[in-house]
Protein backbone atom coordinates (compact mmCIF):
# COMPACT_ATOMS: atom_id res chain seq x y z
CA UNK A 1 0.00 0.00 0.00
CA UNK A 2 2.15 3.13 -1.07
CA UNK A 3 0.84 6.45 0.35
CA UNK A 4 -0.24 7.72 -2.80
CA UNK A 5 -3.12 5.30 -3.19
CA UNK A 6 -4.00 5.33 -0.21
CA UNK A 7 -7.65 6.06 1.30
CA UNK A 8 -8.77 7.79 4.26
CA UNK A 9 -9.74 4.56 5.60
CA UNK A 10 -6.39 3.29 4.79
CA UNK A 11 -4.32 6.09 6.22
CA UNK A 12 -6.52 5.32 9.52
CA UNK A 13 -5.79 1.88 9.68
CA UNK A 14 -2.08 2.50 9.04
CA UNK A 15 -2.26 5.23 11.65
CA UNK A 16 -3.70 2.59 14.31
CA UNK A 17 -1.56 -0.25 13.85
CA UNK A 18 1.42 2.14 13.75
CA UNK A 19 0.75 3.07 17.18
CA UNK A 20 -0.44 -0.10 18.67
CA UNK A 21 2.85 -1.60 16.76
CA UNK A 22 5.22 0.92 18.68
CA UNK A 23 3.39 0.35 22.07
CA UNK A 24 4.16 -3.52 21.42
CA UNK A 25 8.23 -2.81 20.65
CA UNK A 26 8.35 -0.26 23.56
CA UNK A 27 7.07 -3.13 25.92
CA UNK A 28 9.55 -5.70 24.51
CA UNK A 29 6.92 -7.97 23.23
CA UNK A 30 8.35 -8.25 19.89
CA UNK A 31 11.97 -8.26 18.71
CA UNK A 32 13.29 -5.86 15.44
CA UNK A 33 11.31 -7.72 13.21
CA UNK A 34 8.59 -9.99 14.99
CA UNK A 35 5.08 -10.51 15.68
CA UNK A 36 1.73 -8.86 13.52
CA UNK A 37 -0.97 -6.90 13.83
CA UNK A 38 -4.20 -6.89 11.63
CA UNK A 39 -7.41 -5.18 11.01
CA UNK A 40 -10.93 -6.16 9.35
CA UNK A 41 -13.57 -4.46 7.67
CA UNK A 42 -15.59 -6.72 5.73
CA UNK A 43 -13.82 -8.46 3.91
CA UNK A 44 -10.71 -6.51 3.36
CA UNK A 45 -8.30 -7.10 6.31
CA UNK A 46 -5.14 -5.00 6.51
CA UNK A 47 -1.99 -6.27 7.92
CA UNK A 48 1.47 -6.17 8.84
CA UNK A 49 4.12 -6.78 5.74
CA UNK A 50 6.46 -9.56 6.08
CA UNK A 51 9.46 -9.23 8.14
CA UNK A 52 8.52 -5.70 8.58
CA UNK A 53 10.02 -3.77 12.10
CA UNK A 54 6.83 -3.40 14.17
CA UNK A 55 8.43 -0.18 15.69
CA UNK A 56 8.58 2.11 13.11
CA UNK A 57 6.00 0.81 10.26
CA UNK A 58 5.79 2.96 7.02
CA UNK A 59 2.51 2.95 5.20
CA UNK A 60 3.96 0.66 2.54
CA UNK A 61 4.66 -2.03 5.56
CA UNK A 62 0.24 -1.92 5.50
CA UNK A 63 -0.93 -4.74 3.12
CA UNK A 64 -4.50 -5.32 2.06
CA UNK A 65 -5.45 -8.67 1.42
CA UNK A 66 -8.87 -10.78 1.44
CA UNK A 67 -10.23 -12.13 4.31
CA UNK A 68 -12.27 -14.90 2.33
CA UNK A 69 -9.76 -16.16 -0.01
CA UNK A 70 -5.94 -15.26 -0.43
CA UNK A 71 -4.67 -13.18 -3.16
CA UNK A 72 -1.58 -11.82 -4.51
CA UNK A 73 -0.43 -9.53 -2.21
CA UNK A 74 -0.31 -12.76 0.25
CA UNK A 75 3.06 -12.92 -0.83
CA UNK A 76 4.37 -10.42 0.83
CA UNK A 77 2.11 -10.26 3.83
CA UNK A 78 2.80 -11.32 7.09
CA UNK A 79 3.71 -15.16 7.29
CA UNK A 80 0.76 -15.37 9.92
CA UNK A 81 -1.61 -14.07 7.39
CA UNK A 82 -3.46 -17.55 6.80
CA UNK A 83 -3.99 -17.74 11.02
CA UNK A 84 -5.45 -13.95 10.82
CA UNK A 85 -7.56 -15.47 8.30
CA UNK A 86 -9.00 -18.55 9.99
CA UNK A 87 -9.97 -16.27 12.53
CA UNK A 88 -11.62 -13.74 10.91
CA UNK A 89 -13.72 -16.69 9.13
CA UNK A 90 -14.67 -18.31 12.54
CA UNK A 91 -15.07 -15.49 14.85
CA UNK A 92 -16.54 -12.06 14.80
CA UNK A 93 -13.38 -10.32 15.89
CA UNK A 94 -12.24 -6.83 13.85
CA UNK A 95 -8.49 -6.81 15.50
CA UNK A 96 -5.85 -9.22 15.82
CA UNK A 97 -2.90 -8.96 17.16
CA UNK A 98 0.59 -11.38 17.49
CA UNK A 99 3.89 -10.41 19.83
CA UNK A 100 6.38 -12.78 21.62
CA UNK A 101 6.24 -11.80 25.49
CA UNK A 102 9.14 -13.51 27.16
CA UNK A 103 7.27 -14.57 30.46
CA UNK A 104 4.40 -15.84 28.29
CA UNK A 105 6.63 -17.99 25.53
CA UNK A 106 8.91 -19.20 28.64
CA UNK A 107 6.38 -20.68 30.38
CA UNK A 108 4.66 -22.29 27.47
CA UNK A 109 7.38 -24.94 27.64
CA UNK A 110 5.82 -25.69 31.30
CA UNK A 111 2.22 -25.36 31.13
CA UNK A 112 -0.58 -26.88 28.64
CA UNK A 113 -3.09 -23.29 29.89
CA UNK A 114 -2.91 -20.39 31.36
CA UNK A 115 -5.11 -19.72 34.55
CA UNK A 116 -3.89 -16.62 35.55
CA UNK A 117 -2.71 -16.48 39.37
CA UNK A 118 -3.79 -12.07 39.74
CA UNK A 119 -7.55 -11.35 40.10
CA UNK A 120 -8.01 -9.04 37.14
CA UNK A 121 -6.33 -11.96 34.63
CA UNK A 122 -8.86 -14.32 36.12
CA UNK A 123 -11.95 -12.19 35.59
CA UNK A 124 -10.92 -11.24 32.30
CA UNK A 125 -9.45 -14.22 30.59
CA UNK A 126 -10.43 -17.31 32.74
CA UNK A 127 -7.71 -19.32 31.75
CA UNK A 128 -5.82 -19.09 28.13
CA UNK A 129 -5.10 -22.36 26.36
CA UNK A 130 -1.99 -23.07 24.89
CA UNK A 131 -1.74 -24.92 20.91
CA UNK A 132 0.96 -25.61 18.87
CA UNK A 133 1.57 -25.54 14.89
CA UNK A 134 4.15 -24.02 12.65
CA UNK A 135 4.15 -20.00 12.25
CA UNK A 136 1.25 -19.73 9.33
CA UNK A 137 0.29 -23.26 9.02
CA UNK A 138 -2.87 -24.68 7.99
CA UNK A 139 -2.52 -26.77 11.51
CA UNK A 140 -1.76 -23.87 13.45
CA UNK A 141 -4.48 -21.78 11.88
CA UNK A 142 -7.24 -24.22 12.53
CA UNK A 143 -6.30 -24.18 16.26
CA UNK A 144 -5.87 -20.13 17.07
CA UNK A 145 -9.34 -19.27 15.28
CA UNK A 146 -11.12 -22.51 17.06
CA UNK A 147 -9.49 -21.32 20.41
CA UNK A 148 -10.23 -17.37 19.92
CA UNK A 149 -13.96 -18.63 18.83
CA UNK A 150 -13.82 -19.64 22.43
CA UNK A 151 -11.12 -17.07 24.48
CA UNK A 152 -10.17 -13.72 24.33
CA UNK A 153 -6.46 -14.70 23.41
CA UNK A 154 -4.20 -18.36 22.91
CA UNK A 155 -0.60 -18.89 23.55
CA UNK A 156 1.22 -20.96 21.01
CA UNK A 157 4.01 -22.82 22.57
CA UNK A 158 7.11 -21.53 22.03
CA UNK A 159 6.17 -18.74 20.07
CA UNK A 160 4.02 -16.54 21.44
CA UNK A 161 0.41 -14.81 21.91
CA UNK A 162 -2.46 -14.11 19.19
CA UNK A 163 -5.20 -11.60 20.86
CA UNK A 164 -8.27 -10.68 19.19
CA UNK A 165 -11.57 -8.32 19.66
CA UNK A 166 -13.57 -6.38 17.98
CA UNK A 167 -12.00 -3.35 18.95
CA UNK A 168 -7.87 -2.09 18.80
CA UNK A 169 -7.49 -0.80 22.08
CA UNK A 170 -8.82 -4.11 23.86
CA UNK A 171 -7.31 -6.32 21.54
CA UNK A 172 -3.80 -4.81 23.41
CA UNK A 173 -5.14 -4.85 26.67
CA UNK A 174 -5.67 -8.35 26.54
CA UNK A 175 -2.24 -8.82 24.83
CA UNK A 176 -0.65 -7.35 27.82
CA UNK A 177 -2.83 -8.87 30.41
CA UNK A 178 -1.79 -12.28 29.35
CA UNK A 179 1.69 -11.30 29.40
CA UNK A 180 1.11 -9.78 33.07
CA UNK A 181 -0.47 -12.69 34.19
CA UNK A 182 2.51 -15.06 32.87
CA UNK A 183 4.61 -12.84 34.81
CA UNK A 184 3.00 -13.23 37.85
CA UNK A 185 2.33 -16.75 37.34
CA UNK A 186 6.68 -17.09 37.14
CA UNK A 187 6.93 -15.26 39.98
CA UNK A 188 4.84 -16.90 42.05
CA UNK A 189 6.53 -20.30 41.44
CA UNK A 190 9.82 -19.01 41.62
CA UNK A 191 8.44 -17.86 45.45
CA UNK A 192 6.49 -21.35 45.73
CA UNK A 193 10.17 -22.84 45.41
CA UNK A 194 11.65 -20.83 47.72
CA UNK A 195 8.98 -21.29 50.44
CA UNK A 196 7.90 -18.08 50.46
CA UNK A 197 4.13 -18.89 49.85
CA UNK A 198 1.95 -21.80 49.57
CA UNK A 199 -0.08 -22.02 46.42
CA UNK A 200 -3.67 -19.51 46.90
CA UNK A 201 -6.07 -20.53 43.93
CA UNK A 202 -7.72 -17.31 42.25
CA UNK A 203 -11.07 -16.31 43.46
CA UNK A 204 -13.94 -16.50 41.62
CA UNK A 205 -16.17 -13.43 40.71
Amino acid sequence: MSTVKMSKMDWEIYEQIKDYAFRLARRKYITAHGGNISVRSGNTMWITRHAASLESLCPEDIIKVRVDKPIGHDLVASTETPVHRAVYQKTGNLCIMHAHPPYTVALSFFIDKLVPLDSEGYHVLKEVPIVEGSPGSPELAEAVADALSKHWAVIVRGHGVFAASKFIDHTYQLLCMVEHSAEIYYLTEILKSIGKLSFIKPKAF
